[in-house]
């Protein structure tokens, strides 16, 4: 049976110079902020994942960051046009609904504030629906908005 041998301790630093501490990382002596802005800073993969957790949230129709919405409705607009293979053009926006007929498809609207929503409700003929809603950008209004299906592209003009 092999019994404990002691290490000795020394008050050395051992196997590491003065040259090759990172910088922040000294120890217990380092702020928290500096070391937090040094994480963030090597930390690349952090904005790709937020991005996608934003697209997955607002993909699904939840978006519990209300600052979103609210701050940056040209991104959400972008997204949901993202997610259903549409195009945005500057006086409106085009999306592909194959194998859609015009009664499957309603269109809504309302203003609250001094935003437009628009509301996209697709209905199967077995029933089940598809509902997104988008924040239309600056200055359109309700009365501007035209909506048109051809060829299977619901087009909206503003």
């Amino acid at each position: 049976m092999t019994t404990w041998q002691r290490v000795e301790i020394s008050d050395e630093k051992v196997g590491q110079s003065e040259e090759d501490q990172q910088p922040g990382s000294d120890g217990l002596a380092t702020s928290p902020e500096l070391l937090h802005g040094e994480f963030h800073a090597t930390a690349n993969h952090l904005s790709e994942v937020q991005t996608q957790h934003q697209q997955v949230l607002v993909t699904a129709g939840m978006i519990p960051e209300e600052h979103i919405a609210n701050v940056e409705p040209s991104l959400k607009l972008e997204w949901l046009v993202d997610e259903l293979n549409g195009r945005i053009n500057p006086d409106g926006l085009t999306i592909p609904l194959l194998g859609v007929e015009q009664s499957q498809v309603e269109l809504f609207s309302r203003q609250i504030n001094n935003s437009t929503i628009i509301k996209l409700k697709i209905t199967e003929n077995d029933g089940d629906t598809l509902e997104r809603e988008l924040t239309a950008p600056e200055g359109v209004t309700t009365e501007n908005l035209t909506a048109s299906l051809v060829n299977n592209r619901l087009k909206l003009r503003w």
